[in-house]
């Protein structure tokens, strides 16, 4: 886990240009933003962020490896997850990013898992953006219409 990195020089004092005093109203600033603070798809995990009452970053990133194929039996514990992450900042919205790495096509399987962090961050009841997918060197918007008729597979029991 290298990422992300703190680009601010040791001991240098927040400014105007600190990446966390500037608002991520849309998808047009956001998208760049996670594109800086994540770079490239390296392994299958899910990164959470937290955007303030000002649509500011607030200073967390949380990134959590998932198995290769969503549990539609997850959604109330990832959406438990989200929402005592959300308590602790009063106000914020929570940003989903799936990241895998491989190729650049959308797949059935990258549906699923945004279908899934759709559905945990609606259960969640806090505002949310994304979910957003990250592949090899690149953060995409995935139009919800596009992975919310995703058919879950049927997983065999352990």
């Amino acid at each position: 886990m290298t990422r992300p990195r703190n680009r601010r020089p040791p001991g240098g004092a927040p400014n105007d240009h600190d990446i966390r005093n500037v608002p991520l109203p849309s998808d047009a600033e956001l998208i760049p933003h996670l594109q800086r603070m994540l770079e490239n798809g390296l392994r299958r995990q899910v990164w959470v962020m937290l955007l303030d009452h000002e649509l500011r970053p607030l200073p967390i990133l949380v990134p959590t490896d998932v198995p290769p194929e969503p549990d539609p039996e997850d959604v109330l514990g990832v959406s438990d997850f989200l929402r005592c992450l959300a308590l602790d900042f009063e106000g914020s919205t929570l940003v989903l990013t799936f990241e895998r790495p491989g190729p650049d096509e959308v797949t059935s399987r990258d549906r699923r898992w945004l279908r899934l962090l759709h559905e945990a961050a609606i259960a969640s009841e806090f505002p949310f953006r994304g979910p957003y997918l990250l592949l090899g060197s690149r953060v995409r918007a995935v139009p919800p219409d596009d992975y919310l008729a995703a058919e879950w597979l049927e997983l065999d029991p352990l």
